[in-house]
């Protein structure tokens, strides 16, 4: 079995290791390929993040060609290196299921956050934060944009990158994987940091989802699920974010935030707990996996 799978790869692990760091490192870097297309577009560069955001043409083009050159790259190196399909890194498989799955467990998880920061916060208010200038059309306008450009293409631009891509060139290798998924989980939340001031919290939260979207790839192979994942938690985190430019249909905030070390212990915990459950399904499923085809197997027989 293990020298059939080492088969399918006819590249030697250090070749692969190599490629996929400089891979990893052309993708970082390909954010310079926006600068200068935001300069010639004349566009702030303000308005591709944050709380400036604005959802123009111009800056809907800077977002879907970076997309497109990482996607490029991503089946350039896998058709004329790997030798093989971009499908292979987990799209294969149903897709509006695991996508819808996904994005209610990580909109579930996001709002125990919530709740979790308000237990250990004060002053905690929800509330409306649509201008009334702003008709019905236009916030389901940006809305709808939000999803598509800002959400799942953006959700499954990272997950490609920083997940499937690597963690799919080291299946002959199960002996790395802990160390593998805990580097990508490490450059993910490195990444994030590159165009916004270090934060220990916000790192250690990008760290552990990166942990946790890992480890479920690793355990379902399924792009979507995590692209689905990794949506919910940004959903629920625009609607509440209070720019209905970026979907904020409500605002969330907390008089008396907690302190930076318990929203990281929150964030820790919160992030191993939905490991340990995800780590519990699959147990049960290939237990059941197991039971059907045993029976399937005995009826066979019979």
């Amino acid at each position: 079995m293990n020298k059939e799978r080492k088969n399918k790869y006819r590249l030697k692990v250090h070749l692969r290791i190599l490629i996929v760091i400089v891979v990893l490192i052309i993708s970082v870097l390909s954010i310079v390929i926006a600068l200068p297309l935001a300069e010639l577009l004349n566009l702030d560069l303000s308005e591709l993040q944050g709380s400036g955001f604005n959802p123009t043409v111009k800056t809907l083009t800077v977002i879907i060609l970076y997309a497109a050159f990482q996607f490029l790259l991503i089946w350039l190196v896998m058709r004329l290196v790997h030798r093989k399909s971009i499908k292979t890194l987990g799209f294969n498989g149903p897709i509006l299921k695991p996508l819808l799955l996904g994005t209610a467990i990580g909109a579930l998880m996001q709002a125990i956050g919530y709740v979790l920061y308000s237990i250990f916060g004060s002053g905690v208010s929800l509330n409306l934060s649509i201008p009334a200038d702003v008709n019905i059309l236009a916030i389901i306008g940006y809305l709808l944009l939000n999803i598509l450009f800002l959400l799942t293409l953006n959700s499954l631009k990272e997950e490609l990158v920083f997940r499937t891509y690597p963690i799919k060139q080291f299946d002959d290798h199960p002996d790395l994987m802990v160390f593998l998924l805990v580097i990508v989980s490490l450059v993910f939340a490195a990444v994030h940091n590159i165009l916004e001031p270090f934060t220990l919290d916000a790192f250690t939260y990008r760290f552990t989802i990166g942990l946790l979207l890992s480890f479920v790839f690793y355990r379902w192979r399924s792009i979507w699920l995590i692209s689905g994942i990794h949506n919910g938690l940004n959903l629920l985190a625009n609607l509440t974010g209070g720019n209905y430019k970026l979907g904020g249909i409500l605002e969330f905030s907390l008089q008396v935030e907690p302190s930076s070390t318990i929203i990281i212990v929150i964030d820790v915990v919160l992030a191993i707990t939905f490991i340990l459950l995800f780590s519990y399904i699959w147990k049960r499923e290939k237990q059941t996996n197991k039971l059907i085809f045993n029976i399937k197997h005995s009826e066979s027989l019979t």
